[in-house]
């Protein structure tokens, strides 16, 4: 099933503006068959047996979270599509919007009507100004034909729609942040338990997911679950989108089956190297993401790790940067550094104050200025971020570096 499209199929031949291009395609089938035919838990259920997974980086099953939700006794609950997006190299979720907008709405219409909400948000980075347009034309064109809203479809299921900008945090991509930044508190995570499926947004039951994710939800109740979990790998099937940037012949995003090796992607996808260049290694999963050597590019991308003969990698939010040997480390460090020193929210201490020494360290080090004593205090630092930060944005920001000292040995 290599070829199958489920997101992208139709990218390219109507126009996202036009509800009716979509209607012609099959849209909103699926919504129609879950309001004539089925019942929530049906639904719910339906997306357990595919197996999907969040298509956010963290990979959590989408049908649990939605059942943990709607078995919930509390009669408010609420669902939100997240469209944050900030981290570097990451743009497969606007690309839906500006593709086929109308997708991800019937997604999120089937995920909030399956666990009982009455209200959905779509979260949208507030740099995403394009992307905010389009979505609400669809909106729009959706509640004329009475997609959402009263009465859907003649149906006695209510929904509202509201779209809300954040201020492009990363930190906002967490989901309790991505809440508190609703409720307009600072974006900040929150401890954890209560899970938001259990108290989330206003105290009540939320269901949280990405949207890519969300994207999957049509295809899945008008195939099935079943049909579903026969593409790509076992242990987290379906398709990805892929983003492939940097020294390949034909960068973009890509849509394959999980399991899929890093190498497959950069040569049959990307077409390769380009010409004139030599690889040097392979960044998977955004600024956040492992390094990865060319002796380990036959690793199969997937949600879950294996060992021996499946050796495989979290693919995170599918993001690959493919760096030749002509790329100067330092500028890397500095960008990598940089970004989670700016984009930590300052909640603990040993982010706030660990993203920053990386930085400065990062500096030093390009300037040729570092010294016996910095090198032993990115160990620590490596250490402190990886171990004791409150959130995984601290652990996040540590994995790229240390992999440049590991795998590049950027110093002796």
């Amino acid at each position: 099933m290599k070829d199958i499209k489920i997101i992208t199929e139709h990218w390219g031949k109507i126009d996202p503006l036009k509800i009716e291009d979509y209607l012609g395609v099959g849209g909103y089938e699926a919504l129609g068959k879950f309001i004539s035919k089925m019942k929530p838990e049906e639904v719910v259920e339906e997306i357990k047996k595919s197996g999907l997974c969040g298509r956010g980086g963290a990979g959590f099953s989408t049908g649990n979270k939605l059942e943990s939700v709607a078995n919930n006794p509390k009669a408010e609950k609420y669902f939100i599509c997240n469209l944050e997006e900030s981290e570097p190299g990451t743009y497969k979720d606007r690309l839906i919007v500006d593709n086929n907008p109308h997708l991800l709405l019937e997604g999120i219409i089937i995920s909030a009507l399956s666990i009982g909400a009455k209200r959905a948000y779509i979260y949208i980075n507030g740099n995403f100004e394009k992307q905010k347009e389009i979505l609400e034309r669809a909106i729009e064109q959706a509640k004329e034909k009475k997609y959402w809203g009263e009465n859907i479809l003649g149906s006695e299921y209510n929904l509202e729609i509201e779209i809300f900008s954040g201020a492009g945090a990363y930190i906002c991509g967490e989901e309790t942040a991505l809440i508190n930044s609703i409720k307009g508190n600072r974006g900040e995570p929150k401890y954890r338990p209560p899970y938001p499926t259990q108290a989330g947004l206003f105290g009540c039951p939320t269901a949280v997911n990405n949207a890519e994710t969300i994207s999957n939800i049509p295809w899945i109740i008008l195939q099935g679950g079943k049909e579903y979990a026969k593409i790509g790998a076992k242990n987290s099937p379906g398709t990805k989108l892929f983003i492939l940037s940097g020294a390949v012949k034909n960068p973009g995003v890509y849509e394959a089956p999980t399991g899929i090796t890093v190498k497959e992607l950069i040569e049959e996808y990307a077409g390769g190297i380009q010409k004139g260049k030599e690889f040097w290694f392979a960044q998977i999963g955004g600024a956040c993401g492992k390094l990865f050597l060319e002796k380990e590019l036959d690793a199969k991308l997937n949600f879950s790790v294996g060992t021996g003969r499946d050796l495989s990698v979290q693919m995170g939010s599918g993001s690959i940067l493919v760096v030749d040997k002509s790329v100067n480390i330092h500028d890397l460090l500095i960008s990598w550094t940089d970004f989670f020193r700016r984009e930590s929210c300052g909640k603990c201490v040993p982010c706030r104050e660990g993203t920053f020494r990386l930085w400065e360290i990062a500096k030093r080090f390009r300037d040729n200025k570092i010294s016996d004593r910095d090198k032993e205090a990115v160990k620590d630092i490596l250490w402190t971020l990886n171990n004791t930060t409150f959130c995984p944005l601290g652990k996040f920001s540590a994995t790229a570096f240390q992999d440049a000292v590991e795998k590049l040995k950027i110093w002796k």
